[in-house]
């Protein structure tokens, strides 16, 4: 082990090396912009700041691409890393790149396609959550209290992915300040998700 190494394993502060696994090291910096971009939906909705949906829903799909690429997380659960879905996600990332650059262009299907995405996607893993649960016949077995707080977190994102959604699929229907408010509790969720998940690591 070179002096490089252990310096970088046994230094002090933030110069010591982060025990962070992949999949929560990608949690953090998206929940992160979920909660930047929330708060910048409330001056973007009071009509203080310039906005171009464009690129919100380029970056969102570029997230989205990304942890298809590392991780094979998906709105409709976790997936085994395929061909077929790299070059899905080197397809999302394309067109929310695309998006960023030249707005106006992609807008009438990214929109359409992360709705339907974050609704189908909070209703499958609702259902698969809940379903064996309703149908069992045994007495449901008494959770820890971090398993409790993982399932509680994990379907209320659910169902503000679903909210999500559907404000996307409808933009007239929800206030902007109401959609505002669902991205900053999405982002700030991830967090408490992230710091669960590194309690039962």
């Amino acid at each position: 082990m070179t002096p490089d190494n252990l310096h970088s394993k046994d230094g002090f502060g933030f110069f010591r090396e982060a025990s962070l696994p992949l999949s929560i090291a990608l949690v953090i910096p998206v929940g992160a912009l979920l909660v930047l971009l929330g708060l910048l939906l409330f001056p973007v909705n009071l009509g203080l700041i310039p906005f171009s949906p464009d690129g919100q829903l380029g970056l969102l799909l570029v997230i989205m691409a990304i942890q298809m690429l590392a991780l094979g997380e998906t709105p409709m659960g976790q997936y085994r890393r395929s061909w077929l879905l790299i070059v899905i996600g080197i397809a999302f990332a394309a067109m929310g790149i695309f998006s960023c650059i030249v707005p106006g262009i992609l807008t009438g299907v990214i929109r359409p396609l992360l709705a339907l995405l974050n609704i189908a996607g909070g209703a499958i893993l609702l259902t698969k959550r809940f379903l064996p649960m309703l149908h069992g016949a045994a007495e449901p077995a008494v959770l820890p209290p971090i398993l409790k707080r993982l399932l509680i977190t994990l379907t209320v994102l659910n169902v503000v992915a679903i909210a999500f959604g559907i404000s996307m699929l409808l933009p007239g229907l929800v206030p902007g300040m109401v959609i505002a408010g669902i991205v900053v509790i999405n982002g700030l969720l991830l967090f408490v998700l992230a710091s669960t998940l590194l309690k039962m690591g």
